[in-house]
């Protein structure tokens, strides 16, 4: 596949991509909802946009009456609705997010997850101002990729040659498989995630955006990581463009962050979020 074909290849609506979101993504940050809740003045309706399988879209049915999520994609849909199926007050729309299906002025609050580096934020940002009702919020979240800050070894059982994998050379791994391995990948053209969303610009004239940003810590394994990792988008580019397996990419991301006597790592990511709330009317 030419590289034409690999930036324009539907990477978000395969069965595949799907599942490793559904399972290997971490869950919504409580601190992100916390922001969502302390934002919005109403609980009627949230819109979660881009909600690809529900996870982000899921933790907010016992905060508000209504809850949706629209997606492009129909295959994340259909695994959000599967996934979804005890929940009353949640229903899934697969269609565009510049053609939301509500009403004007009928949302309390938007969510938009890891999305706005994939978007028309101008065309957006016309049919967010549509449907939000006064006092309503639009709120985007995000992420950086992970930093190893600890590991825990095995060294009873081997060797301590091979276990001298310091946190420097981890961390070395990772930046290595980002800027080389997937180099020219990534599909944030706007460097909104680098900049932690400083450069988004407001959705309101003369109304400065809020913004929070915080640290998260856990603890995971080297194939853990390598699983995380294939939930990037990157990832999926590189294997239609080396017409490889994510299984096989999987196996590769392993050996490249080596795992020989490696039991644990903790991780820290920082995270963040961008508010804007219509006092427009």
């Amino acid at each position: 596949m030419g590289e034409k074909e690999v930036e324009q290849y539907d990477l978000f609506n395969t069965a595949e991509t799907a599942a490793l979101y559904s399972k290997h993504q971490p869950p919504l940050h409580h601190q992100a909802i916390d922001v969502v809740l302390s934002a919005t003045q109403g609980r009627q309706q949230l819109l979660d946009i881009g909600c690809g399988s529900g996870s982000s879209t899921r933790p907010f049915c016992c905060h508000f009456s209504k809850v949706v999520g629209v997606d492009y994609s129909p295959t994340q849909i259909t695994l959000a609705k599967t996934l979804s199926a005890e929940l009353s007050n949640l229903q899934f729309h697969q269609g565009s997010i510049y053609e939301l299906p509500v009403p004007n002025r009928s949302v309390d609050c938007i969510l938009g997850v890891m999305i706005a580096q994939f978007i028309d934020l101008p065309q957006f940002f016309k049919e967010a101002k549509r449907v939000l009702k006064p006092g309503g919020a639009l709120v985007f979240h995000g992420k950086c990729s992970p930093k190893v800050v600890e590991i825990k070894r095995e060294t009873e059982s081997k060797p301590e040659s091979e276990t001298a994998t310091t946190v420097s050379e981890l961390n070395q791994r990772i930046e290595y498989i980002k800027t080389q391995l997937f180099s020219g990948l990534f599909h944030d053209r706007t460097t909104f995630n680098p900049h932690k969303y400083t450069n988004i610009p407001p959705l309101y004239p003369n109304q400065e955006p809020t913004r929070k940003e915080w640290t998260t810590s856990y603890w995971s394994t080297i194939p853990q990581l390598a699983d995380y990792i294939l939930t990037w988008s990157a990832a999926g580019k590189y294997c239609v463009r080396h017409s490889v397996s994510s299984g096989e990419l999987r196996r590769k991301l392993v050996e490249m962050l080596g795992d020989v006597g490696v039991v644990r790592v903790r991780c820290e990511a920082d995270r963040f979020t961008w508010c804007s709330v219509n006092y427009q009317d």
